[in-house]
């Protein structure tokens, strides 16, 4: 199965809908890790399978399971905290690739055998390099190909950006643990 994942496009619904025409007839499965920020019913949406985000109304569902694959947006499990709330979930319900959002960081990380991928956000990613992601990921015979792209020139980003993902949720982290003391 090819999967196109985006999330956070929060109203860049150009840039969404560009990333939507070209891959459609390309990927098995469309999803949409949360904060749209548009109605469920937006025709932008429609093909996807789409989470809440923190700035998405209650209409959509909080996770979506299909098979061993988990859709999430991430605020609910606390993912600025670091992943325990939801590499718990996943161990509880047999997850084996989970797909979120929420941060604004591309990210793909395996963590007890676990795969999290975070396509960063089409709007604007939180780092030094300034432009938007997505990623598109292949699951075949219970192993992933993932790869990232910008979110307006559709060329895989540099694995440095990757690097300084993984490096900046780290600050975060320790930023919430010193002031949550």
């Amino acid at each position: 199965m090819r999967y196109l994942v985006v999330s956070d496009t929060h109203m860049y619904n150009d840039i969404f809908e560009n990333i939507t025409k070209h891959f459609y007839e390309h990927v098995d499965i469309m999803i949409h890790c949360g904060d749209s920020s548009l109605p469920c019913h937006d025709p932008l949406l429609k093909g996807y399978h789409v989470v809440r985000g923190n700035h998405d109304t209650l209409e959509f569902p909080d996770k979506i399971i299909l098979g061993n694959v988990l859709i999430t947006h991430g605020h609910l499990f606390h993912v600025y905290h670091g992943y325990q709330e939801l590499l718990d979930f996943c161990h509880q319900h047999h997850i084996k690739y989970c797909f979120h959002g929420h941060t604004h960081v591309p990210t793909y990380q395996i963590i007890e055998g676990i795969h999290f991928i975070n396509p960063g956000s089409t709007m604007m990613n939180r780092g030094s390099y300034g432009f938007g992601t997505f990623a598109l990921a292949s699951i075949e015979d219970d192993k992933i190909d993932v790869h990232f792209y910008h979110h307006t020139t559709f060329e895989e980003v540099d694995q440095v950006v990757l690097e300084e993902g993984l490096a900046t949720l780290e600050e975060f982290k320790q930023l919430i643990h010193k002031y949550n003391k």
